[in-house]
């Protein structure tokens, strides 16, 4: 199939360039350049502009600017259309060598005489179709007023409602973006399309909760690329556009404070504020600044259960069990804060220099208590839902030889302090020669850095009571460990500490990136395009370091749990579902551990090395890119063509860990690194049905590098586990994987304001990435287990998406302030695993089914109703993904049994699942006075479980609630009448 699909792009693109080469000398021409705005001055981006006779056309930017170029002398009508405005259009007259210059002011489409002010969200309601309507690419567009109308705390809580985007999600917010069913790191972020590094050392996929949701201008989600867009994304790519100055002055500000009723109350409080205008004759400067800021008292109830199977003193059936579980109470005290900076200076028109700037900071401070009730390890009897295990005198009773362990408590605590920073600064220009020719140049610089990252300061109270516990799955959702023996197993005086972590991590990656282009416009006859061609390279160096260090305390030390208890309680843990105990304060196990590491306790320098060494690397990566892109018009069809090469050279330093016996024996430097080339072609087609009707096809090969956790040469270490220790070793070997993108859309738009979308898409994926356990025999220890991420042969996604976005004024009396916002998707895909695939343990034949790919959720849709009425304006909306795997886990031992329900592929050794999410969130909004409004808002008002399950759902994992936020504040804009 792929040599005829280049063929046909080949071809294609000889068709483009060959118009432009034979392109032959044409008279002297003229142009026409002009600005479109609305009736309050606000410049309007995405008008599209048309002249007739001859029909080509133009998008007006981010200033509202447009031009029309190589126009031959002569009378013209040109025409100003933009979605939710009544089309505006004027007789030109253009003369050779002159621009003539038009300023259009278009006027709502349809006027309501009891709505006077129209609402901040419809501003971006129309921006967002009207940019979606004439870009080249498939995107959507979220503008900020957009973003702002539902309580989403950062970016990618706001591009979760996009279609067919769902979300990995932690602590309560989004952090990955997953778009079109595919993993995170098979997608890009950008910001002002400057690749942004990711401030987590392991991974590509950019943890969007680290930028706040209201510091941006827009947020771009690009589903198909273009040439002249960086090729690094099979599922997409996220583009975070900063805030430009406009052509009147802005000023903002908004202060909001709100409360979660969990743990006995947590408040959080918000404030952001812009200010931005442009100065000098005919305003040719623009200055802006934003900042923004918020306090987010966080709290968490957790649950994280251990399921497995076993069977009756190891004979007869097996059954579902849970050997243990974690009982996990957070707090969080978490701070965010950015700001965002744009300057621009238009020198003549068309021309421009500029600089633009994002900078964020989440302090994702918090603390974590642990609980763990962990049953014996041989089942005595099963009665039902209940559960019984042999007890210490049961183990006793065992013949000699039998391996037993009666029930045990185990207590921890530890304390988080992430920093995560995202910086981007961007300088360039634009500028415009002879008319028809236009030159960027752009040179910028992105930073990102994790001081803290996963590695955090614990105590573990590891030595707890021994206790005959008991296992109750009535509620498989909440497994409960029964006290059979009358034990307090809250004790304090029971637990002794029995091990203390002091973390040292910071992981830091810092890109450079410069790029150029020329764009040219011609015209043959009546067909007008563009051709263009660019060149761009980033240079970026990545490191992250890990220098940890284990104390065990000495053999006089004997250090309580009850020497260290705090006054924080948490008597409502899990809905009063389990009784939870006293709590340590750790500013008290600091005053009791740290004056004595020396006297009282013992590095233990094996297990440093161990945990630490195998995690430090430094590399760095250069890519090396050009393309050349060609858009020109036939009648009713526009065709883009393009071609991007980019070249990756990357280089490698790190560590592999020596061992004997499982002890620590020394740390040897290892190099490693690659080359390879990418050839990554694009066609995109648009055809004008009807006036308001487009039908769109594309294709475009995009690749995913691996992660850096993956293709470094480290060793990761781990002797400590059953049966067998554990290995991760690096592969720079790896290849990117590279996906094949169809697309076909067709979208009607309706006046005065609205959008219907359906399509189609499909990915074929080479090359994936998974994560292989062999057994191996022999080597560092007699038997291990070697984790290697590999690439695999092939997988696949299909899809479809449809989405229907309207202002429902037509209706009678107050229902027309209605309005809807609806989208939904529905994918299925299927991988080929490589021979002998082992996730977990391995050993067996491997894997033959055609699982899921990670990430791929079938159904995901958002319902927004909205509402606005004079000086009320509400939104409410419903965000569900269906469940998807989280990471493959399952292990064929037999063949018989895969669709067995406990040992197989449904069973609690299944793979491992992200749960189904359903989320209710509501905004509104009150006009007080001219642009001062009181907002209030509701989050997570379905109080939804964020988790993961093994199998099926009700072999959980873990199961976290965060319970709703409400919030109230004030929000003035100097844009408000």
């Amino acid at each position: 199939m792929r040599k005829p699909l280049y063929s046909c792009f080949i071809l294609l693109l000889i068709i483009s360039l060959l118009a432009v080469t034979s392109a032959t000398a044409q008279e002297r021409t003229g142009k026409i350049t002009g600005h479109v705005s609305d009736e309050g001055q606000v410049l309007l981006q995405g008008a599209r502009v048309e002249v007739e006779p001859n029909g080509q056309t133009a998008v007006s930017d981010s200033q509202g600017l447009f031009t029309i170029s190589n126009l031959a002398p002569g009378h013209y009508t040109l025409t100003v259309s933009y979605v939710g405005f009544t089309p505006f259009s004027t007789d030109v007259n253009v003369t050779a060598g002159a621009v003539t210059n038009v300023d259009s002011v278009l006027k709502i489409g349809v006027r309501n005489e009891e709505i006077t002010v129209r609402p901040e969200r419809q501003y971006g309601e129309e921006e967002a179709i009207n940019i979606q309507r004439t870009a080249d690419n498939i995107v959507q567009v979220l503008p900020s007023k957009v973003i702002t109308s539902l309580p989403n705390t950062n970016i990618a809580d706001a591009v979760g409602r996009v279609p067919s985007v769902t979300l990995e999600r932690d602590e309560g917010e989004g952090k990955y973006v997953q778009i079109r069913g595919t993993e995170p790191r098979l997608s890009n972020t950008t910001i002002d399309g400057v690749n942004v590094p990711s401030p987590e050392g392991n991974v590509r996929n950019v943890k969007l909760d680290v930028i706040p949701a209201d510091l941006v201008d827009r947020i771009e989600v690009n589903k198909t690329l273009s040439a002249n867009q960086d090729g690094d994304a099979i599922g997409g790519s996220v583009n975070l556009v900063t805030k430009t100055p406009g052509d009147k002055p802005l000023y903002t500000a908004e202060g909001r404070g709100g409360y979660t009723g969990i743990q006995g109350g947590r408040w959080l409080d918000a404030f952001n504020g812009t200010m931005g205008r442009r100065f000098g004759a005919n305003k040719k400067f623009g200055f802006l600044i934003g900042g923004t800021y918020d306090w987010n008292g966080r709290g968490i109830d957790d649950l994280e259960p251990a399921p497995n199977v076993t069977q009756v003193n190891g004979t007869g059936p097996f059954y579902p069990t849970f050997t243990s579980a974690d009982l996990r109470t957070y707090r969080y005290y978490r701070t965010r804060y950015g700001y965002d900076t744009g300057l621009d200076y238009t020198y003549k028109e068309g021309s421009s220099i500029y600089l633009k700037g994002l900078y964020s900071d989440f302090h994702d401070f918090g603390e974590t208590w642990v609980y763990s009730p962990n049953v014996g390890n041989i089942l005595k009897s099963v009665n039902g839902s209940q559960y019984t295990f042999d007890n210490a005198t049961d183990c006793a009773a065992l013949p000699a030889g039998t391996t037993c362990s009666p029930g045990f408590m185990q207590y921890r605590h530890y304390v988080r302090r992430p920093d995560q920073q995202i910086f981007s600064i961007l300088t360039g220009g634009r500028n415009e020669i002879g008319g028809s020719t236009i030159v960027t140049y752009e040179i910028s610089g992105a930073r990102a850095h994790n001081i803290g990252g996963q590695d955090f300061a614990t105590t573990k109270f590891y030595n707890g009571p021994s206790v005959d516990l008991g296992l109750n799955i009535s509620d498989p959702l909440r497994p409960k460990f029964p006290v059979l023996d009358g034990t307090n197993t809250y004790d304090t005086t029971a637990y002794s500490i029995s091990n203390v972590l002091i973390p040292r991590y910071h992981s830091t990656q810092l890109n450079f990136q410069g790029a150029a282009s020329l764009a040219h416009s011609y015209h043959i006859g009546n067909h007008y395009g563009t051709f263009e061609v660019g060149a761009k390279i980033r240079s970026a160096h990545k490191t992250q370091n890990e220098n940890d260090a284990l104390y065990n305390p000495n053999s006089s030390t004997n250090i309580l749990l009850s020497q260290t208890v705090g006054g924080f309680t948490n008597p409502h843990y899990y809905d009063h579902a389990y009784q939870y105990g006293p709590m340590s304060d750790y500013s008290k196990i600091n005053q009791l551990v740290v004056p004595n590491l020396a006297s009282g306790f013992t590095l233990d320098v094996s297990g440093s090395h161990i945990q630490s060494d195998p995690a430090n690397y430094d590399g760095n990566e250069r890519v090396s890119a050009g393309y050349i892109m060609n858009n020109i018009g036939f009648g009713k069809l526009r065709l883009q063509t393009g071609v991007r090469l980019e070249a990756t050279d990357e280089s490698y330093n790190a560590n592999q860990v020596n061992l004997s016996g499982g002890t620590y024996v020394s740390t040897t430097p290892i190099k490693g690194g690659g080359s390879y080339m990418s050839v990554l072609p694009s066609v995109q087609l648009q055809y004008l049905l009807t006036e308001n009707t487009n039908i769109r096809a594309t294709f475009g090969i995009g690749i995913s590098r691996p992660n850096f956790a993956d293709i470094v040469p480290s060793r990761q270490v781990d002797p400590n586990t059953s049966p067998y220790p554990q290995i991760q070793v690096g592969n720079p070997a790896l290849r990117p994987t590279r996906g094949s993108n169809y697309d076909l859309l067709v979208e009607h738009f309706f006046h005065p304001l609205g959008v219907l979308q359906g399509g189609f898409f499909y990915k074929s994926l080479t090359n994936p990435i998974y994560a292989t356990k062999t057994r191996i025999f022999g080597g560092t220890f007699p038997i291990y287990d070697q984790t290697q991420s590999i690439n695999g042969p092939s997988g696949s996604i299909t899809g479809v998406e449809m989405a229907w976005e309207q202002r429902l004024s037509m209706l009678p009396g107050l229902l027309s302030g209605l309005g809807v916002a609806a989208n939904y998707s529905y994918t299925t895909s299927q991988v080929t695993f490589p021979t002998g695939f082992a996730a977990a343990t391995p050993g067996g034949p491997g894997r033959t089914d055609h699982a899921a790919l990670l990430r791929q959720a079938p159904n995901t849709w958002n319902l927004g109703v909205t509402y606005d009425k004079s000086r009320f304006s509400m939104r409410f909306g419903v965000s569900h993904n269906d469940a998807s795997i989280f990471s493959y886990f399952y292990t064929v031992t037999d063949p018989a049994v895969v669709n067995d329900p406990v040992l197989g592929l449904k069973g609690p050794t299944g793979d491992v699942y992200l749960y189904a999410h359903t989320q209710y969130d509501i905004q509104g909004s009150y006009r007080m006075w001219k642009g001062l409004h009181l907002v209030a808002s509701g989050l997570n008002l379905s109080n939804e479980v964020f988790g993961f399950y093994q199998g099926s759902p009700r072999y959980p994992i873990q199961r976290e609630f965060y319970h709703p936020t409400v919030s109230v504040g004030l929000r003035w804009s100097s844009s408000g009448e």
